[in-house]
């Protein structure tokens, strides 16, 4: 029988590759932008992770062996200059890590590059919400170890002249392992969202599952969304599927809403909150979805 510590929750807040915050929780270390956790801990909480207006981040977290792991991501930053962050998280054996990046940068030329190195029997939850103003965010998802497997659920929200480009890679280099994605875009006024979702099976990776719904809606006849699920594969043993829909705010339920009561502001957000809920009701900071929740019925 393994022994597990059992570890309560904690902060972390880096500036200028240094860690501000009084102390790092039990089983953490932090060396030369590295962040790295012990094998077998269990963290019952969620440990928020802050990057504090840093504007060009390299940042590693390792996580040990049979651990359990809910990380909050927060970048946030109102430097207009262009912004770089290049974020890596490898995942040793048989850890369960739930992995959420809230990203609002006002940047007008932002990167924000993300790669995640799954092994064997390793379960990530990747959940992230974007409502920066223009930025390229990519996630790499490599699925190294057999019987890993990857839940990703992702927001963007655009308005007026915001635009966002989130591609999600998940790619396929074990037998039996799982990929699974839900991305979904929101966009007002003016506002522009990409969503590219890309499964890739390599040959002889028999077992395989990959499955992809990308959805969205627009408010405005200026609004600019696009979704692209694409399954890219190398053999035949597998389960895979991808969809994608679009579309405007259908006026019959908005006209039902409002014979309910609601103004039309109202049912519309009622609508897409709906659409949003099963993303945001994941977040574990009850500040941060308060917060998040602020900044999404800013933008609609």
């Amino acid at each position: 029988m393994i022994l597990k510590q059992v570890i309560k929750m904690d902060a972390i807040t880096i500036k200028n590759n240094q860690v501000i915050s009084k102390n790092l929780p039990k089983g953490f270390t932090f060396d030369n932008h590295v962040i790295s956790i012990k094998d077998k801990m269990i963290y019952n909480e969620p440990i928020k992770i802050t990057l504090k207006d840093d504007n060009n981040e390299n940042l590693v977290i390792n996580i040990g062996k049979s651990s359990e792991v809910k990380l909050i991501f927060e970048i946030n930053s109102k430097d207009l200059n262009k912004n770089n962050y290049d974020l890596t998280l490898n995942i040793d054996k048989n850890s369960q890590v739930n992995y959420l990046v809230i990203s609002d940068l006002a940047s007008s030329n932002a990167t924000l590059n993300h790669t995640f190195n799954l092994e064997k029997d390793v379960n990530l939850k990747l959940l992230g919400g974007f409502v920066s103003n223009i930025i390229n965010s990519n996630m790499h998802v490599k699925l190294n170890g057999e019987n890993s497997s990857v839940d990703v659920k992702i927001i963007a929200i655009s308005s007026s002249t915001n635009n966002q480009r989130i591609d999600v890679l998940a790619e396929h280099f074990a037998k039996n392992s799982y990929s699974d994605m839900t991305n979904i875009g929101v966009v007002n006024e003016k506002g522009k969202v990409t969503l590219n979702g890309v499964a890739k099976i390599h040959k002889g990776m028999n077992g395989v599952s990959a499955f992809q719904s990308l959805k969205g809606i627009t408010t405005s006849d200026d609004a600019n969304l696009e979704v692209n699920p694409i399954l890219l594969i190398e053999e035949h043993d597998i389960k895979a599927g991808h969809g994608a829909t679009i579309g405007k705010l259908e006026k019959e339920v908005l006209f039902y809403l409002m014979s309910r009561g609601l103004n039309k502001t109202e049912a519309e957000n009622l609508v897409i909150m709906g659409l949003l809920n099963p993303v945001i009701s994941e977040i574990d900071d009850e500040p941060l979805k308060e917060r998040f929740l602020e900044m999404v019925n800013k933008r609609l």
